[in-house]
């Protein structure tokens, strides 16, 4: 690991404790303490390209990602969200795959609304996707989010979890393909800056071992009423398990 994503964990583990904001978080939609007042929907666009070096070979492609995601506050402490996309990949050489997504279901609860914000949830993902384009796994987690107002316009956030992950590897003894889980550790830092009544900045962090991922991004929410924003990313991989580049564009709708 490098000094840099070093000094974003000391900068997480600092201030895990939180103050909500109407604003969501970009890479942590799902981890995060924002729990909304009504029924949402998310609809994005996502381009990202990826190269992979093994030795000699260098393996270049693109993934676009269409979808969408859904919230509702079952009760003002509860929400659940659920998010499916349509995925493509185009390698450079060779065929292009599409497909779509597992479904992803999370859920979070607040355990503490006073002067701080602070919530626990987890994440499954539901192996109705396309093996064509990676998926096909029952993958779950678990984690804890919190924000911190430090300025008026100003809060920083913080999660921490624990994902599992379905991976298949060759058994050289029986000769048969085993199904086991991987146990990696979720970080992730961010800030929400507010830099006039309707646009609010966004970057963040984050890194999840054992697939090797490690993306700093930084995002801008753009309210376009009370109920709905126009928003933007744009993310740089600094490991090997996070795309290059990352650019996702969204509409956000309260109803």
């Amino acid at each position: 690991m490098n000094k840099r994503g070093v000094l974003l964990i000391v900068l997480l583990i600092s201030t895990v404790i939180s103050l909500c904001s109407e604003t969501h978080l970009f890479q942590n939609f799902y981890r995060d303490a924002l729990i909304e007042d009504g029924l949402f929907g998310e609809g994005h666009f996502q381009y990202a390209q990826t190269k992979f070096e093994a030795g000699p070979f260098e393996v270049k492609w693109s993934t676009i990602n269409v979808g969408a995601i859904a919230g509702y506050p079952v009760t003002p402490d509860l929400e659940i969200d659920a998010g499916i996309d349509f995925i493509s990949i185009s390698p450079d050489e060779g065929d292009s795959e599409s497909g779509i997504s597992d479904i992803t279901v999370g859920g979070k609860y607040l355990i503490l609304k006073k002067e701080q914000e602070i919530a626990i949830g987890g994440l499954v993902t539901l192996p109705v996707g396309s093996e064509d384009v990676g998926q096909g796994n029952l993958n779950f987690g678990f984690f804890g989010a919190g924000r911190m107002n430090i300025k008026d316009n100003m809060i920083i956030t913080g999660t921490i979890g624990l994902d599992f992950y379905e991976m298949e590897k060759y058994n050289i003894n029986t000769g048969k393909t085993d199904t086991e889980y991987e146990t990696a550790f979720v970080l992730g830092a961010g800030t929400i800056i507010g830099l006039n009544p309707d646009l609010d900045l966004v970057p963040e962090f984050m890194m999840i071992t054992e697939i090797d991922y490690m993306m700093l991004s930084c995002g801008a929410d753009y309210k376009i009423n009370e109920n709905s924003s126009l928003r933007g990313m744009f993310g740089f991989g600094l490991d090997d398990g996070a795309p290059d580049i990352l650019l996702k564009l969204s509409y956000l709708m309260g109803f």
